[in-house]
């Protein structure tokens, strides 16, 4: 089974031109081209010239895929093009070199495989650290990826729960501070040369530790964890950034709270998390 969809024209234009405001990539286009994949009033074309109230059908190619890996999903919600589910820790978002086989996108093409999607092409739009836990978007294929691309990014609005090590002194703040890479090339550290970031966090409860409510402002590798290192304040089970733990084996970090407008309904997709009841327990762990 592919993915198949229906655009239709407004003004005289063509039908790259058309799929292109739709988000549909030159490299998707060419493909799609090249398996004839395109269909105007029932007939197979090419790039031709259109015509308002005429309707282009398209189809997603079928290509190489990664390794499908069997692992249930916990899925909060899913629609014909998005899938929204929970990453555990330990497991990193995309496949690497050192575990080609074994990600969160292993197991997305799995259970797109089960409803038989031929070879599918999932893309995970908001990617989590190995160790964070928590909400993740997926595409469930490209032109859902596009889609996203061309035109969410403004609608995308992520909230995180993490456990801090210590008090902090404000009640809420904002972070802002640029990350660069460190000279180990593991690292992150706040430096003049790096990117800007920004980081909101509110105080949930407090402690020996401090829970609080965080909001990205921007999106850097490992931006809550320097961003609270760099106040005195590491996550707690964060021996990258200095404040191991006796009680879990990775940062007190959660993607808790999702929310964006999907380009296809144009409605608002919502999905959260419950604070982890660990994260209770590791407010008072010294």
């Amino acid at each position: 089974m592919r993915y198949t969809f229906d655009s239709k024209a407004t003004a005289t234009t063509t039908v790259k031109r058309l799929l292109a405001k739709q988000g549909v990539s030159h490299r998707l286009f060419k493909k799609m081209l090249s398996d004839r994949l395109l269909w105007v009033d029932g007939q197979a074309v090419g790039n031709i010239a259109i015509n308002a109230g005429q309707v282009v059908r398209f189809a997603i190619p079928t290509t190489k895929t990664v390794t499908p890996e069997k692992v249930p999903l916990h899925v909060l919600y899913e629609d014909d093009n998005w899938l929204i589910v929970t990453k555990p820790a330990n497991v990193t978002s995309v496949p690497g070199p050192h575990a080609p086989n074994h990600s969160l996108l292993n197991r997305i093409v799995w259970y797109l495989q089960q409803q038989g999607i031929t070879e599918p092409q999932p893309a995970i739009i908001t990617r989590l650290d190995r160790d964070t836990v928590g909400l993740v978007l997926a595409a469930k294929h490209p032109y859902a990826q596009g889609r996203f691309d061309q035109a969410q990014h403004a609608t995308l609005e992520k909230q995180y729960v993490a456990v801090v090590s210590g008090q902090l002194t404000k009640s809420e703040g904002e972070i802002d501070a640029p990350i660069g890479l460190g000279a180990d090339g593991i690292h992150r550290i706040i430096t003049d040369a790096g990117q800007p970031a920004q980081t909101r966090y509110k105080v949930l409860k407090t402690a020996t530790n401090t829970l609080v409510d965080v909001q990205l402002l921007t999106g850097r590798t490992h931006q809550i964890r320097v961003h609270f290192a760099s106040l005195g304040h590491p996550l707690i089970g964060d021996r990258l950034y200095g404040q191991p733990s006796t009680l879990i084996d990775h940062q007190a970090l959660q993607a808790t709270s999702l929310s964006f407008v999907d380009p296809f309904s144009k409605k608002q997709i919502h999905a959260a998390l419950p604070i982890p009841s660990l994260f209770e327990t590791l407010l008072n762990e010294k």
